[in-house]
């Protein structure tokens, strides 16, 4: 009997495991989204922040103009914790786009003392940070298919906003639908694995 109720246990432990990255891809009302999300966790915390959404990741911003959006703040699965971004267009609340950022300080309140405290920890975890995009694409790869570009390695880039250059790791995929990308930025004072994802405008 105690070796019946360890195999429940463990099952119990791999679903919500599971779910902790589990992902809403239905382009749908938000509401349904939140549904989704409290279904996977009924304490999950909604934040309504603001937040600006650039065209560069979503190309037809002009077009479906975007409200703040609702986010949902998930637990580390392995060593970052999750937050996922529903942002919806302003006319009929349909879901245009979601962002899902694997981020140790995404929202917070700590002073720049501490946050420095913080980059100074992350910049020695390049090897986890790898592990952790590599996790993060074999799961995306069983939700969106196979990659249309796919960055092995990180690469050294040279910042726009400064003279300095970062790390970065970049994976697509894209059809006739839907566009995700899974980025990794590791920089002295951002470490980010960012999945953004949106719904191609079918009347274009």
């Amino acid at each position: 009997m105690k070796r019946i109720a360890i195999l429940l246990f463990l099952v119990t432990l791999s679903g919500i495991t599971f779910g902790q990255e589990k992902l809403w891809v239905n382009q749908t009302k938000v509401n349904e989204a939140m549904k989704f999300e409290s279904q996977l966790n009924p304490d999950a915390k909604f934040l309504n922040p603001n937040i600006f959404m650039s065209s560069d990741y979503y190309p037809y911003l002009e077009k479906h103009p975007l409200l703040n959006p609702v986010v949902v703040e998930r637990s580390a699965l392995d060593y970052l914790p999750l937050s996922v971004e529903y942002f919806f267009s302003e006319k009929d609340s349909l879901l245009r786009i979601v962002s899902c950022d694997w981020e140790v300080n995404r929202y917070n309140n700590k002073s720049m003392q501490e946050l420095a405290k913080d980059w100074k920890d992350e910049n020695k975890q390049l090897d986890i940070y790898n592990k952790e995009y590599e996790r993060i694409k074999k799961n995306m790869i069983q939700t969106f298919g196979q990659t249309s570009a796919d960055d092995q390695e990180p690469k050294s880039v040279q910042s726009s906003w400064g003279s300095g250059t970062y790390l970065s790791r970049k994976t697509v995929w894209d059809n006739k639908d839907l566009h995700a990308q899974l980025d990794l930025i590791f920089s002295d004072n951002t470490h980010r694995i960012r999945l953004t994802y949106y719904w191609k405008d079918k009347e274009n």
